[in-house]
């Protein structure tokens, strides 16, 4: 089940919504493929919002060594290909530092971090 909220787009899918829990939310923001910036900035900025750092401090590791920001670019973004529509849809999750990072072909980009639970 999917729903919309103020904070972007929940579904059942979101490692935050099950019983076994073990992530929370921290931070979320929209990729605008035609906008300004990629999608690499787009996610480095909401990592580097629960940071509490400026985006150009996030350095370390690069997040290329953690995912192939491109390849989703292509996947879920990338321009129609000989009249196919070369638009995927779905979910990519990776892990950055402590952080899950999720992707969802939507534009939403969504941080989580361990839940306390976790951390003992």
């Amino acid at each position: 089940m999917t729903g919309k909220s103020d904070s972007g787009t929940r579904s059942d899918d979101d490692p935050a919504s099950g019983a076994d829990t073990h992530w929370s939310q921290v931070a979320q923001r929209h990729y605008e493929p035609d906008g300004r910036g990629g999608l690499t900035t787009t996610i480095v900025s909401a990592i580097a919002e629960v940071e509490g750092v400026s985006p150009t401090d996030l350095k370390s590791p690069p997040l290329y060594e953690s995912v192939d920001v491109s390849a989703i670019e292509d996947a879920f973004f990338g321009r129609d290909v000989e009249e196919a529509s070369r638009q995927g849809v779905g979910t990519v999750e990776f892990q950055y530092t402590r952080y899950l990072v999720k992707v969802r072909s939507d534009g939403w980009i969504q941080v989580y971090e361990p839940s306390e639970a976790e951390e003992v």
